[in-house]
């Protein structure tokens, strides 16, 4: 994990997590793919601009989060998000 410049804190992106599992349990999802940049920002606080490639974030309701992007972005990513190097997956 190389956060240089967190867009919110780490309690944040935990409270954000911690709402889609509750949706998510309510809803009787075990996991949900977000795809949609605003849900991806909303989540995580990445702001990249690949909206026009295939990316994504897996949302599990017991286990880590997996965001899914261009390698080319995954550094911006590892640099402002809450999440460690092993869940930034480049295609």
């Amino acid at each position: 994990m190389s956060q240089v410049n967190p867009v919110f804190t780490r309690g944040e992106f935990n409270r954000q997590l911690s709402k889609t599992r509750k949706a998510m349990a309510k809803a009787g999802l075990d996991a949900l793919f977000f795809e949609a940049p605003s849900n991806m920002t909303w989540l995580t606080g990445y702001e990249g601009w690949s909206f026009y490639v295939h990316q994504g974030i897996l949302v599990f309701h017991d286990a880590d989060p997996i965001r899914w992007e261009r390698n080319q972005d995954t550094n911006g990513e590892r640099r402002t998000v809450w999440m460690p190097d092993c869940q930034i997956l480049p295609h």
